[in-house]
């Protein structure tokens, strides 16, 4: 089963046969402020209740020092970014109104939106603004820099306007500044110590955090002043920290929990259960993080032997229940960043990996170390990953990571060296291809990256998204970095949702699921 295609609009991506997918999805632009279509075809018109959502731990609840790229979803609850990335991936207005670009790109200024406040009442203003990028680009220990590192200052030209000179055009900020980076925090609260802020956001999102337990949940109230109230119908929504997907699909069938983020391989069982699933668009890949600073994967050989040993065909069928495409690039086929030319980088070749051994100096194989994450879906995985290696000579040692531990040891720390694991994509295709090949970037565990391929993102982000030279840049920067990293990337993961006959309005956001428009039936 394959994933939805996209097409590239102005700024932005569209499924192919959009209006299929928002019939599916059962809504629009979100216009309707009083009634919203599950996919089902289900109309609502609940006002209130607390949304129950089982959903992976997050570490932070700080924007800037979030390493999780999956916690965007999370932290969306509490903060509003000054752009809000729509259903098609397009930059729209969020705590900006509206932003423009002058002096050849190399100044953008956002027009904030008014009489905004946090939630502890401070006011959203262009000195909060200034406060924040500037913490994103110069606090100890934020995963941000690299994304702001064009930005070389930033000015509070008056109240409402803010104003940022960059070093060179980038014209993918206004898309960047609609994830982490652009997250606004309550200066009040930074000003009290940020080191508050992991268990203790204060920001100006459509909800409000009252209580986490760390690896068990979170629980967050409506947010009455939030400046779009109108497109929140839920009362709250508490955060079940459940990974193993069997108690998922008890507590769905139970009515304990109302809403699941899941994974192909469960969509079977929770259809057979009578539960709603819904399929949409998105930018998630599995892949197996490999540190190539750490032998025996700084020899190129050794990574192509092991992309030629794997069956991507054969994991998917097993590990993702027949959803997907096999995956040699971060984006899927039909996305603006999608290059045709790695789209078939590796077919299986059991006796290519076996010459490629040979030619790296390892006639009679080697064993490796493998770390996965000890939960359900990563164990399957990782096991039949074992088995495909081993039959071209890869014998591997097993040791486990426990998931609290996975962003500070693989994309922090970098001391793990082979590691199954996913992405789940990026506000901006090119800010993509930075954080996950860029010399600096977070996801790029051995931190190589070759002049020619630095030079190629820099020169790519200098053209504007709708400048008709961008998408064959885009896709020569990924055809590159395809072939020069250690990454392994192996399926497509569209967004899998589960959930009771009591939720609807679920619309199919690319980047990162929100609930927007979402229903509770009592």
């Amino acid at each position: 089963m394959s994933t939805p295609r996209f097409t590239l609009t102005r700024g932005g991506l569209l499924a192919a046969g959009a209006a299929v997918v928002l019939a599916v999805a059962g809504c629009g632009s979100g216009d309707d402020a009083t009634t919203n279509a599950s996919a089902s075809g289900k109309t609502s018109t609940a006002e209130g209740g607390t949304l129950r959502w089982a959903i992976n731990a997050n570490a932070s609840w700080d924007p800037v020092t979030s390493a999780a790229g999956n916690e965007v979803r999370h932290l969306g609850l509490v903060y509003e970014a000054l752009t809000k990335i729509d259903e098609q991936g397009k930059p729209t207005p969020g705590l900006a109104t509206k932003w423009a670009f002058s002096q050849g790109g190399k100044v953008l200024t956002f027009t904030l939106r008014p009489n905004v406040t946090f939630t502890d009442g401070a006011p959203l203003n262009a000195k909060a603004v200034k406060t924040n990028l500037d913490r994103a680009q110069h606090q100890d220990g934020s995963v941000l820099v690299q994304l702001l590192a064009n930005v070389r200052k930033v000015k509070a030209v008056d109240a409402s306007t803010v104003e940022l000179d960059l070093s060179q055009p980038d014209y993918g900020l206004p898309l960047v500044l609609g994830g982490k980076a652009g997250m606004q925090v309550s200066p009040k609260a930074i000003a009290a110590g940020v080191s508050k802020l992991p268990q203790k956001p204060v920001g100006a999102g459509p909800f409000k955090l009252t209580k986490f337990v760390p690896d068990a949940s979170s629980t967050l109230v409506k947010n009455p002043g939030y400046w779009d109230a109108k497109e929140i119908h839920l009362g709250g929504v508490d955060l079940q920290y459940i990974n193993d997907p069997q108690a998922v699909l008890a507590g769905l069938q139970s009515g304990s929990i109302d809403l699941a983020s899941s994974t192909g391989s469960q969509v079977a069982a929770s259809k057979r259960a009578g539960l709603g699933v819904e399929q949409f668009p998105s930018l998630g890949v599995t892949s197996i993080e490999i540190n190539d600073a750490i032998k025996p994967f700084d020899n190129h050989k050794v990574i192509e032997a092991i992309n030629y040993a794997i069956d991507r065909e054969a994991l998917i069928r097993t590990q993702s229940g027949g959803i997907g495409d096999p995956a040699y690039q971060p984006f899927p086929k039909g996305y603006v960043g999608y290059s045709p030319e790695v789209g078939n980088l590796y077919p299986h070749d059991p006796a290519k990996a076996k010459e490629l051994l040979k030619e790296a100096g390892y006639p009679n194989g080697l064993t490796i170390p493998i770390t996965y994450f000890d939960v359900p879906p990563y164990k399957g995985l990782t096991e039949q990953l074992q088995a495909q290696l081993a039959a071209v000579g890869i014998k591997s040692k097993l040791s486990t990571l426990p998931l609290a531990q996975a962003a500070e040891r693989v994309y922090v720390k970098h001391d793990v060296a082979f590691n199954p694991n996913g992405i789940v994509g990026r506000e901006s295709p090119l800010q993509m291809l930075d954080v996950q090949y860029g010399k600096d970037g977070l996801l790029n565990p051995g931190r190589k990256a070759s002049p020619e391929l630095t030079k190629a993102i820099s020169d790519a982000g200098q053209l504007p998204l709708d400048d008709p030279k961008y998408p064959a840049a885009l896709q020569a920067v990924t055809a590159r970095a395809a072939k020069e990293s250690a990454v392994a990337f192996l399926y497509t993961q569209p967004t899998i949702l589960v959930h009771t006959d009591k939720v609807s309005g679920l619309r199919p956001y690319i980047v990162a699921t929100r609930l927007e428009g979402v229903r509770l039936d009592k």
